[in-house]
């Protein structure tokens, strides 16, 4: 089985003071809506500006995320 190549909108969510609590991803399905990721952990997030930015992700046939470049634009 092929790894999968996505676009996803990415969701910075942090506290009062600018600091970056997690990141997340709306998927879509409805037994899981949301993706969650910490910030410093893996997979790694690439680093942007403002609350959210679009990136070119690769899902593993075993459910790995990998993040591999920030792109323009929107949908999927």
């Amino acid at each position: 089985m092929t790894a999968q190549i996505l676009k996803c909108q990415v969701h910075r969510r942090t506290d009062l003071e600018g600091k970056t609590l997690y990141f997340m991803i709306y998927s879509g399905s409805r037994s899981r809506s949301h993706r969650f990721f910490r910030p410093g952990t893996p997979p790694h997030i690439p680093p942007f500006e403002g609350a959210s930015a679009w990136f070119e992700v690769e899902r593993g046939h075993r459910g790995e995320w990998r993040f591999l470049r920030q792109v323009t634009g929107t949908g999927r």
